[in-house]
């Protein structure tokens, strides 16, 4: 039995079956994730070391070149690049596509255990892990207040900030950069030591051996079990001077007897300002499996109440959300699909001057679309900017199946042919070749699921999108247009030759400027075959020049857009003082509040950047980053 002929017979359970399937792709839409690209893997991984004190040379020297060494042995290596700064090292390591990242990520540790005996001691553990978009920040906030310095702004972003951020679902970790970070610091007198007879080493080594918090086992009775935590670390100045050194003829050498302890603040190599005035930056990462936009909603809506938690005068103001841009992304991917529905139907409503015909063919669009987002949702899709561009892309073809099954039935229905036959016999006269049709298209689309590469990772999701959408729309062509057609279609003998009303006479104007077209495109056919050679060797110089402005305008991943941010990079002689800098950055800012009044926020960043963020800011000096962020574009009129 005919597909057609089934749902037409079983009209209700059809109908109840496609109830069932919009609501569960409604409910599988409230489902998606929201986020700007799909989930991707990059082969990469990087090796962050940090080595206090230390020049970019020498930290080439010492540290960067026996990593590459350490690492280079580890399989499926593409390549390794590396960047050496004040105090730090980056060694990145690049693979093979289709590498199993995890046991890479093993692989490199095991290696750099090999490479700590040819590090100097005072290196920090290499921090190494593998790239995951997951872990890019979504929300930048500046932390700022008219009346706190750097050093009280940080230890409050640190200390109260950062916890009650971290408590929000969804949010993985808060981190703070710039201001002044509070530093102990232990102040040791050459001659005091020389007295004593004792080495510099020896007062780091029981300043390490006396701030340690041990593991302690754990003590349980018949219900429940307690573990002991040993806690040795310092907890006040006094601890620190007090610490004993070692012991001569009875008497200990306490820390306070050789060295000087103070409680300050790490040296300024770095300034942030917002709109000019001093302030520490505070952005934050998502957990794995959170949806974005929901949890930068969670936040924005968090910072009333967090702000009325901490100090007056402190004020967080929002400077980069990534949610705003993947909301206006979906927005118009949206509109754009709603846009396409809307002509599609009006088309219909022109070309086929019926308007139950057009209405039949514009409920099989939401249909198809709806249910599609439950088929996203179990094949563990999510909702971005390439799988809404799939589904718009979509839009246009999923109509085709069902205008070619109701302009059969509808056909038949003219012949004179009873609604239910003709619903059944005009689907079974085209289903072969709409099936085939649809099946092809897919064809076209599926190797690129088997594309290796970012561009396999990327478009997987749009592939996918589209594969789905157009075979449901195969079966709501087949099933559900019949049915619809056999209780709603009807074709009035009188008016078969669709010239009353408006739509008809509109239609026929429609259809008379379509013959004249027809008239103009065989004459002009007549005329080529008539001129082969002729037609031939033009059509082969438009493909080569084709190719030549094809190959001469170059190419790119994306698009370029706007997101509404603008980003200067500000570079001075090395070597310059961050009193100079400062200077210059403060001209830069007296520029960009001159000539462009209508930015929002200015974020400004010079000197150099303290742990991972230097390699993702300045990181010197000399350097300096300012960011603008101005209104969305209908606001603003440039």
């Amino acid at each position: 039995m005919k597909m057609a002929q089934v749902a037409i017979r079983r009209g209700v359970t059809f109908a109840m079956i496609y109830l069932i399937a919009v609501g569960f792709g409604l409910f599988s839409l409230a489902r998606l994730k929201l986020d700007l690209y799909p989930k991707l893997e990059f082969p990469m991984i990087a090796i962050i070391s940090q080595y206090t004190g230390v020049g970019p040379f020498d930290m080439e020297t010492v540290v960067t070149r026996p990593l590459e060494e350490t690492v280079a042995t580890t399989e499926n290596i593409k390549r390794i690049t590396s960047q050496s700064a004040q105090s730090l090292s980056l060694v990145l390591l690049e693979f093979d596509w289709g590498t199993d990242m995890n046991q890479a990520e093993i692989d490199v540790r095991n290696n750099l255990e090999f490479a700590r005996d040819a590090l100097p001691d005072d290196v920090m553990e290499p921090l190494v892990f593998a790239f995951n978009p997951s872990m890019q920040p979504i929300l930048y906030f500046a932390v700022t207040s008219d009346v706190l310095g750097p050093a009280e702004l940080r230890k409050i972003s640190e200390h109260e900030i950062e916890p009650r951020m971290e408590r929000i679902p969804g949010v993985a970790s808060a981190m703070t950069g710039g201001g002044m970070a509070r530093e102990i610091k232990v102040m040791v007198d050459p001659l005091r030591l020389r007295a004593v007879n004792i080495s510099i080493q020896q007062v780091e080594q029981a300043l390490r051996m006396n701030n340690l918090q041990i593991p302690s086992g754990f003590i349980e009775n018949k219900q429940q079990e307690f573990t002991i935590q040993t806690t040795g670390e310092y907890q006040s100045i006094e601890q620190i001077e007090n610490t004993s050194i070692m012991s001569m003829n009875g008497t200990n050498i306490l820390v306070k007897d050789v060295a000087t302890v103070q409680d300050g603040f790490k040296e300024e190599r770095q300034r942030i300002w917002a709109n000019g005035k001093p302030s520490v930056m505070l952005w934050l990462q998502r957990q794995s499996d959170a949806n974005t936009v929901q949890v930068c909603k969670r936040v924005i809506n968090a910072l009333p109440q967090i702000e009325s938690e901490i100090p007056k005068g402190i004020k967080i103001e929002t400077f980069f959300d990534t949610s705003t841009f993947i909301r206006q992304s979906m927005s118009n991917l949206g509109s754009t699909a709603i846009q396409a529905v809307i002509l599609t139907v009006l088309v219909l409503l022109f070309f086929l001057r019926n308007l139950r015909s057009s209405l039949i063919i514009a409920v099989s669009i939401p249909v198809s679309v709806i249910t599609t987002f439950a088929v996203m949702d179990q094949a563990g899709l999510t909702l971005n900017i390439i799988s809404m561009a799939g589904l718009a892309l979509a839009i246009g073809m999923l109509v085709d199946n069902s205008i070619v099954v109701l302009e059969s039935i509808f056909r038949l229905h003219e012949e004179g042919e009873k609604p239910a036959q003709a619903a059944d016999k005009g689907a079974s006269e085209v289903g072969m070749a709409i099936t085939a049709s649809t099946l092809t298209t897919i064809a076209v689309f599926v190797p690129v699921l088997f594309v290796p590469g970012l561009a396999g990772q990327m478009f997987r999701e749009m592939v996918l999108t589209i594969c789905f959408s157009l075979f449901i729309s195969l079966l709501v062509a087949l099933t559900l247009i019949p049915l619809l057609a056999t209780h709603f279609l009807q074709v009035n003998p009188e008016t078969k030759n669709r010239k009353n009303g408006f739509l008809s006479r509109f239609g026929n104007r429609i259809g008379t400027s379509i013959d004249n077209m027809r008239d103009w495109y065989q004459k002009q056919l007549r005329w080529s075959l008539a001129h082969r050679k002729l037609v031939l060797w033009v059509t082969a110089g438009l493909f080569v020049l084709s190719m030549v402005i094809l190959f001469g305008r170059g190419g790119e991943f994306f698009p370029e857009g706007d997101d509404g941010y603008v980003s200067i990079a500000v570079d001075r002689t090395p070597g310059i003082s961050l009193e100079e800098m400062q200077s210059t950055i403060q001209q830069v800012n007296d520029i960009i509040k001159t000539d462009v009044p209508e930015a929002e926020v200015v974020f400004t960043t010079f000197g150099q950047g303290e742990g991972m963020l230097a390699f993702f800011s300045s990181r010197s000096a000399a350097e300096g980053d300012i960011t603008i962020r101005l209104p969305s574009v209908s606001k603003r009129n440039k």
